[in-house]
């Protein structure tokens, strides 16, 4: 099965399950029991199809959800926290009052619980249920994430363009990482072309004029190229060098 088939075949299968299914945003199922709710990630689910069949992928993903939704009701745990950027529109076909806050240009700030297997994104009702105020929340989430290392690494020796040396989950969020600004600064300066094509993708270059349309030309290519299916945005970036965001291509 392709990939849109495969999720359709299993969206379908799932609602014979649970109470709620739905697709969540592009690139995950939105599965909820009574009062409790996760969203699950399709490309670990379909790269599991490929590997092991649909049926024993559906059997193990139905004990996986039920083991989160079943088994007790959703608990904020503050150490398993994190930012997460999006598209702005992203969860505006969901009727969930997910925590977001808009972030620069076409982005915005959601936040999330890591169930291991799983991302939950926090909801208002959520953190009411904790007894946890937006600022505690953030201020974990930002902590979190700041623990979370991946150093920059050149793209090539002629080229002033950098990637993270590993694949994570955070890539995209770990640029608004302490660790990761210290990097960019030091390699790459105060102004800086930018992409974060999916949730685990970050290429940044130096800005400069005589350089421009390259590097623009570059980082377009390899946003295009990115195969992870969590997309965020094609655009690319800048930040000059007053710290001000624009959207440039």
């Amino acid at each position: 099965m392709e990939y849109k088939e495969f999720t359709d075949k299993i969206i379908k299968d799932l609602k014979l399950e649970f109470d709620e299914v739905r697709l969540d945003g592009k690139d995950r199922i939105y599965v909820a029991k009574g009062v409790t709710n996760v969203s699950v990630p399709i490309k670990p689910m379909y790269k599991e199809y490929l590997l092991y069949g649909y049926n024993n992928n559906l059997k193990n993903y139905i004990k996986i959800i039920r083991d989160i939704l079943d088994t007790y009701k959703f608990k904020l745990d503050l150490s398993n926290v994190f930012p997460f950027i999006k598209l702005s529109e992203f969860g505006e076909n969901i009727q969930k009052d997910f925590i977001s806050e808009d972030l620069f240009c076409n982005l915005s700030l959601f936040w999330v619980s890591d169930e291991g297997e799983v991302f939950r994104f926090i909801s208002r009702e959520d953190i009411k249920n904790a007894k946890v105020d937006v600022n505690m929340l953030k201020t974990e989430s930002f902590k979190n994430l700041n623990k979370v290392t991946n150093p920059l690494i050149q793209l090539e020796k002629t080229l002033e363009i950098y990637t993270l040396r590993f694949d994570t989950d955070y890539g995209a969020t770990l640029f608004l990482s302490d660790n990761i600004q210290k990097q960019i600064k030091h390699k790459i300066g105060d102004d800086i072309l930018f992409c974060i094509p999916s949730s685990s993708s970050l290429l940044c270059a130096k800005y400069r004029e005589t350089t421009f349309q390259t590097y623009k030309h570059i980082l377009q290519q390899l946003a295009l190229t990115d195969k992870d299916i969590n997309k965020i945005s094609n655009k690319i970036y800048r930040r000059d060098s007053d710290g001000n965001y624009s959207i440039i291509a």
